[in-house]
């Protein structure tokens, strides 16, 4: 079989690996900036064979791992690793007591949560909601928050204590629920 009976897949592979190997010859590849390297290349008519080179062929020829994904933290995880860190850090003492850990949890605990009802009263978003809702029949939470330019989440709360009070009708529930006033 001659040299120019390789199949083309194969060839790539070959040019693709015979790349990288040239590439770990380097004398110091952290100090080799990728512009430089292109134009290296480009100007010897070399970068069609390292073209070919993957990100994966790299970290596995210069054992670069891939970034670990961060863990997804809950609001109150995330507070309560910021607060850690500002007041002394991750570090805990040797007998696994850790007082950062616990001045934490007690600031957070004192954090005051958002009201649900936004820092509004009921009747002041009955008086905006309900003539609106007669005005216009049937309605959906999208059609009064689009009137009353307010978040979803504390309409929603002032919505059903309205419901409660029987001020309003909701009928269905969920995201396709309908707002009727009370006849």
């Amino acid at each position: 079989m001659a040299g120019n009976d390789i199949p083309p897949l194969r060839r790539n592979e070959l040019e693709r690996l015979s790349a990288v190997e040239t590439l770990k010859g380097l004398s110091n590849p952290g100090d080799v900036k990728l512009g430089e390297l292109v134009g290296f290349l480009e100007a010897r008519d070399l970068w069609t064979q390292f073209s070919k080179i993957t990100l994966g062929d790299l970290r596995d020829a210069f054992g670069l791992e891939p970034e670990p994904e961060p863990e997804l933290d809950t609001p109150k995880k995330r507070k309560r690793r910021i607060l850690q860190e500002a007041l002394g850090g991750p570090e805990e003492q040797a007998d696994g007591h850790d007082e950062g850990a616990e001045m934490a949890d007690e600031i957070v605990k004192k954090i005051p949560k958002a009201p649900a009802d936004g820092g509004l009263e009921t009747d002041e978003v009955g008086r905006m909601v309900v003539p609106f809702v007669e005005g216009n029949g049937d309605v959906t939470l999208d059609d009064i928050a689009e009137y009353t330019r307010m978040d979803r989440k504390v309409l929603r709360h002032h919505l059903g204590v309205l419901c409660k009070e029987g001020r309003l009708e909701r009928i269905g529930v969920g995201r396709h629920a309908i707002y009727s006033a009370v006849v």
